[in-house]
């Protein structure tokens, strides 16, 4: 089983303190929403990137999609 990485929206270390404020595309978050005892959810990954963006951007937000195994012929 693998997995793919689904990019969602970016974020920022917030100076001086221990937060990362992030924005997320509503749309792309939209579809990968899941439903759990009738309350609504989306489970994501925030990461560190290895150098901030051209926009000072030092995290990036995604979702982690099962892709279908490949069957080889």
């Amino acid at each position: 089983m693998a997995f793919s990485k689904k990019y969602i929206g970016k974020g920022k270390q917030v100076e001086n303190r221990n937060i990362v404020e992030v924005s997320l595309n509503m749309t792309e978050l939209q579809n990968h929403t899941f439903e759990y005892e009738g309350e609504t959810f989306v489970k994501f990954n925030v990461a560190k990137l290895k150098e901030p963006d051209q926009y000072g951007k030092t995290h990036t937000v995604y979702v982690s999609v099962k892709e279908p195994d490949s069957e080889e012929s």
